[in-house]
């Protein structure tokens, strides 16, 4: 119908093509390479392109490999631009084959971040130099030479693994590490609240247990679940949602449940109140057993059911909620992976630190019930496992707190004031806040010869201070009338009280905050830097950077749960350049495009080109 706008458009077939887009589907919805060999999608290609000659699974299997292999080639290209930082962490599969995966974050020249998983191949074991000759190898394949950071959890194995690698990449010329890799290795700040969290748990397994066992009664049988509700309707409570039950070895999940259970506290209490056979003969059953993994286990527990929840387990949980929430919001926060975390992080140690001591009562103001020597017990533990890991902010990478500085809306003031409320003396504040600035400076000399040609770099030495000021005239005498106007204002400017800073550092660090009303959230870092950058050149070099410091493995877990789904019981046959293929080729194809580095550099070419266009 012309009246509508509507038009026939002619479209040459190109079975290449359509082969290429049958890949596409089969990496992406994570299909078997059989699927093409299925009735109903023959049928369907019948009807759609009878023209479509619907490839063999040997066929299309050749042609991912190949069309991996071209997009392999082309990343590699795109990536020698920038320097990544990592992500890494193993995974053992149903073949039982070991795994791990590799993951480089960067930020590109329009200023988008991207993740692309580069390897997902076979490791014989967990030992650390194995970790590192096979994180060598990764990079050598791919030619990356430049590496900020890689971020891993807190097994002692990654550890040596990464010391072993930064002391190969040091004594090597191919590799460029940042200041040599001192602030190469980052620890997975998510992995770190887990094993906090897990160990104030232990001091609320029983009441956690007993408000698990009235989780499980309700979802247990359609005849509980509907005395639950009666029971709800009794109480008048809102029945909206329902109450969900955890996995024992993730402490999130238990979080989840806890907050769900508490909505329906009364109800519960109603239940036992009443006298309610079914829901208290529930009880009286033996108790189950878990492994590791949270299946149900065959037991020779002759114990009865912990439950029901007491008052004072229903107190103690509604404390723990409130702690966890705080711990719960944190891990999502670091867990992004498609944006910056790392300039929230150091505000997050500081707020999960505030949260374990705020458990510690006043002397004066403790009644010495069970529930507060339960949870000053709890906090105990949370504290120690956190003093373990972060001590003092000592054992933070630094680089997470140049990630602060980097953020316009705190910079190094804000670090410094933080220092003061955590209450540390003047000298100690000072001298913390004097090593982040000497960091940032390195950073700074590391950088200039490399943004526009070098000409940023530093003429003569700045101090830590802010006082930098502009350069003797004796060093840069002007000639003439014009250039002794000049000279004569420049003595002026220096013996007067005014300061003209002539480093970039200082110039940003000094410039106004930046502040928002909004919630935090809101604040997109990257734009303020594409927007600002210009003006700070060489800190933008920093900043595209830092800013894609990972503070979680997350993003490389996540490929894990990718590969159980291609690797499944019905898919075990599969060869680990095809698992490699299949994982890596999906996270590419469902990934944003990477703004490409373009060459500014004028051409004769180009300007006839632009005269030729004004005619």
């Amino acid at each position: 119908d012309k009246s509508q706008g509507n038009k026939l458009t002619a479209v040459a077939y190109d079975q290449d093509d359509y082969l290429e887009a049958c890949v596409e589907m089969i990496v992406i919805d994570e299909l078997p390479f059989t699927f093409v060999e299925k009735k109903g999608f023959n049928r369907f290609c019948t009807r759609v392109c009878p023209l479509f000659k619907v490839p063999s699974r040997r066929k299309l299997v050749t042609n991912f490999l190949r069309m991996y292999d071209a997009q392999k080639k082309e990343l590699i290209k795109i990536l020698k631009a920038y320097r990544v930082c990592l992500t890494t962490d193993t995974w053992t599969s149903v073949q039982n084959i070991n795994y791990m995966v590799l993951t480089a974050h960067f930020v590109d020249v329009d200023w988008k971040m991207h993740k692309r998983v580069i390897n997902f191949c076979v490791i014989q074991n967990h030992q650390g130099a194995t970790i590192g000759r096979l994180i060598e190898s990764c990079l050598l394949q791919w030619e990356i030479e430049r590496v900020l950071t890689i971020t891993v959890d807190n097994a002692s194995a990654n550890k040596s693994a990464l010391e072993w690698l930064i002391s190969k990449m040091n004594k090597s010329e191919g590799y460029k590490p940042v200041l040599g890799g001192k602030y190469m290795h980052v620890r997975c700040t998510a992995h770190i609240t887990n094993l906090i969290v897990g160990h104030g748990l232990k001091r609320l397994q029983k009441s956690v247990l007993a408000i698990r066992n009235v989780v499980k009664y309700v979802r247990s049988s359609p005849n509980r679940l509907d005395s639950f509700r009666k029971a709800v309707e009794r109480v008048k409570l809102p029945l909206k949602g329902l109450v969900c039950l955890d996995v024992p070895t993730r402490w999130n999940s238990t979080y989840l449940m806890l907050e769900a259970a508490l909505k329906f506290k009364k109800a519960f209490v109603r239940m036992e109140e009443d006298e309610d056979q079914l829901y208290l003969g529930y009880f009286k059953e033996p108790e189950e057993e878990y492994d590791e993994e949270g299946n149900l286990i065959p037991s020779t527990n002759k114990r009865n059911r912990v439950g029901p929840p007491a008052k004072s387990d229903w107190e103690k949980a509604e404390i723990f909620v409130d702690l966890l929430r705080v711990f719960y919001d944190v891990t999502l926060r670091v867990s992004a992976s498609l944006h910056p975390t790392v300039h929230t992080t150091f505000h997050d140690v500081v707020t999960m630190e505030k949260n374990i001591n705020s458990l510690f009562l006043e002397p004066e103001i403790a009644t010495g019930s069970d529930t507060e020597k339960v949870l000053t017990d709890m906090a105990a533990n949370m504290r120690s496992r956190f003093l373990k890991y972060y001590g003092s902010f000592q054992d933070l990478n630094h680089l997470v707190i140049i990630g602060l500085v980097l953020d316009a809306r705190f910079k190094l003031r804000n670090y410094t004031h933080s220092l003061k409320e955590e209450g540390l003396d003047d000298f100690d504040v000072q001298h913390r806040t004097d090593e982040i600035k000497s960091l940032l400076m390195a950073l700074y000399d590391e950088y200039a010869p490399t943004v526009d040609g070098g000409r940023h770099m530093r003429r003569h030495p700045s101090p830590t201070s802010s006082s930098s000021t502009i350069t003797s005239s004796r060093s840069n005498p002007r000639k003439g009338v014009r250039g002794q106007l000049l000279n004569n204002w420049k003595k002026v400017v220096q013996e007067s009280d005014e300061a003209v800073m002539v480093h970039e550092v200082d110039q940003y660090l000094n410039a106004p905050l930046e502040f928002v009303d909004d919630e935090e959230e809101d604040f997109d870092i990257l734009c303020w830097w594409k927007i600002n950058g210009p003006k700070f050149p060489v800190m933008a070099a920093i900043a595209r950077d830092v800013l894609a410091i990972q503070t979680s493995t997350v993003a490389s877990e996540s490929s894990f749960s990718t590969g159980g789904r291609v690797i499944d019981a019905f898919r075990s046959s599969l060869t680990p350049k095809s698992v490699e293929g299949l994982i890596c080729m999906q996270n590419w194809l469902l990934g944003d495009d990477i703004a490409q580095v373009v060459d500014e550099e004028p051409s004769i070419e180009n300007t006839e080109f632009y005269e030729q266009a004004e005619l």
